[in-house]
């Protein structure tokens, strides 16, 4: 893996997981030291996170961790709506036995994850699921295309569900209740609640600027506050 992509990688993560918050101000010289690295792959990182909507890069200012609005979080829940309906019917034609035997292997996962606690294992569970119709629908721009909001989308589902289990449940319950659908031959039922299970996130409770360009105040890091999120 190149420095530019380990880079990538690292920061990705860190805004996904929470770890560098909505809006904050990233420091490349204190980021490429904490990654004991020079500070041209974290620039080149800089500019793929913006390329995927992760960072905004401020001429004469600084680069920030995206900061979502609530119009940002409708056009992005709906746009994955769209893809993942459409993957759903395709990948039902080409790959039915397939995409039912991958959501039934991690309706368990999810549970036992829930069970435990363990959100890393109930967000891998997850993503498995949803990817089951994307993968597996005989289109290879469809990955691609949802790849473009993936990221931002998990990172909002990871602020939604810190500290409480109670958007877990909900969501384990719908993905339950999609299965269902499929496996009653219903695929408009299906769609219908894939569709509600992903907008849902829309009525959230999350702190978020309710207009498109405002940022959170920017975070002062300390360098040993940097190797502690890429440790």
């Amino acid at each position: 893996m190149s420095l530019s992509k380990l880079a990538f990688t690292r920061i990705r993560d860190a805004i996904v997981s929470g770890d560098l918050a909505f809006g904050e101000r990233l420091s490349e010289v204190q980021i490429a030291e904490a990654l004991e690295m020079s500070k041209a792959p974290v620039r080149t990182a800089f500019l793929e996170l913006r390329d995927r909507r992760l960072v905004t890069i401020v001429p004469q200012a600084g680069t920030y961790v995206f900061s979502p609005s609530r119009e940002d979080v409708h056009e992005m829940s709906s746009f994955r709506a769209i893809l993942e309906t459409a993957g759903m019917r395709l990948s039902l034609q080409a790959a039915r036995a397939t995409v039912l035997d991958t959501l039934a292997t991690t309706i368990p996962r999810m549970e036992k994850a829930l069970g435990e606690g363990n959100w890393k294992d109930y967000e891998a569970a997850d993503m498995e699921y949803h990817l089951a119709f994307i993968n597996n629908s005989g289109n290879s721009y469809l990955p691609q295309a949802y790849d473009l909001t993936a990221p931002a989308i998990k990172a909002l589902r990871v602020r939604l569900q810190a500290g409480t289990g109670a958007y877990r449940k909900q969501s384990f319950g719908e993905h339950k209740q999609i299965l269902r659908h499929l496996e009653a031959g219903d695929p408009d039922q299906a769609a219908e609640a894939l569709r509600a299970h992903i907008m849902v996130i829309n009525e959230a409770k999350l702190d978020l600027p309710e207009k498109r360009g405002s940022r959170a105040k920017a975070l002062n890091r300390s360098l040993e506050e940097y190797r502690q999120i890429f440790r």
